[in-house]
């Protein structure tokens, strides 16, 4: 069995740091699933609870429901602060990649750095670690013998990588070059591969347009059902929804026929005050139908939020 030389010591501990930084990235995503599907949930438990009628009838009436109410609420005031961690998790897991990239790239400066860090230490034994001179046959650093310990280049590197100082002015352009690419790496990583993956886990566009179709398709449904009973338009206490709700993305009016939902703030390159509504009137003398013209904006750079809004409820 080979002994455990420097090199292969600076390897070892990169590729250890290599798992370690996979498990914190698989950690971090597997989190990112779970805080997904709990915003979700938040978001429509927080819907049915003010939304309808039956939800708020609920909520003020039943133990059970406000406790559930007050539980969603919570959450909804803690998801954000898990986003941030996540996003440490996340950053953590691709220092300690570019870490262990730099540790199997460059096997030697890794073990000056390391000791430079007091993480390790110089041995003499055959399985320490040990970092030697340019001549890698040095016997002398292999072995306890004192009489050539003075002539070893090993006592020089020794007080040659003590201080971190030392270490750093011996740095060469590409280890340079290598911590630039590695640190504009992260922030391509942290700022874009994550953004454009699941675009943060609160407020991305994803959430914007599910919020946006639900809430019309709620109103769509509600004023066929009324209509079917009616054969008339109902306003907002005849629908059973509020005349005017708030929530982070968009703040939602309905009067006697007529629902509009208006961004509350810039997405993407949609500017807030962006507007979709749905108007409702009938048609007909002796036999009345229900007609809904739905209006997006005219701003093009809206239609990723709902691109098929005038079809919302069609079906």
């Amino acid at each position: 069995m080979k002994s455990l030389t420097p090199i292969r010591t600076a390897r070892l501990i990169a590729s250890l740091i290599a798992f370690l930084g996979m498990f914190i990235f698989a950690v971090e995503r597997a989190l990112t699933r779970v805080c997904l599907m709990a915003n979700d949930a938040v978001q429509m438990g927080l819907g049915r609870y003010t939304n309808s009628f039956t939800g708020r009838f609920a909520a003020e009436n039943f133990s059970d429901d406000k406790k559930l109410l007050a539980a969603l609420q919570q959450a909804k005031e803690l998801l954000p602060i898990a986003d941030k961690y996540l996003l440490i998790l996340f950053v953590v897991s691709i220092v300690l990649f570019i870490i262990a990239a730099f540790g199997i790239a460059f096997p030697k400066q890794f073990c000056h750095v390391l000791v430079a860090l007091k993480l390790l230490k110089w041995q003499d034994g055959v399985a320490a670690v040990q970092v030697i001179a340019d001549d890698s046959s040095c016997e002398c650093a292999r072995s306890s013998n004192v009489e050539c310990a003075g002539e070893c280049p090993l006592n020089k590197l020794r007080k040659a990588c003590g201080k971190a100082s030392t270490v750093l002015k011996k740095v060469q352009l590409k280890y340079w070059a290598f911590a630039a690419g590695a640190f504009v790496f992260v922030l391509i990583l942290v700022f874009g591969v994550r953004g454009c993956s699941n675009g943060g886990i609160f407020g991305n566009t994803q959430n914007v347009s599910d919020e946006l179709k639900e809430r019309t398709l709620f109103y769509i449904s509600a004023q066929k059902s009324y209509f079917a009973k009616t054969q008339s338009v109902g306003g907002p206490k005849a629908l059973q929804m509020p005349d005017s709700l708030s929530t982070d993305n968009f703040t939602y009016r309905v009067t006697g026929s007529r629902f509009a939902a208006t961004l509350n703030k810039k997405v993407k390159d949609c500017p807030a005050g962006s507007r979709w509504t749905v108007s409702s009137s009938t048609k007909g003398f002796f036999s009345l139908d229900l007609v809904l013209y739905r209006q997006a904006p005219k701003d093009t750079n809206c239609v990723f939020i709902a691109p098929d809004f005038k079809n919302i409820g069609r079906k």
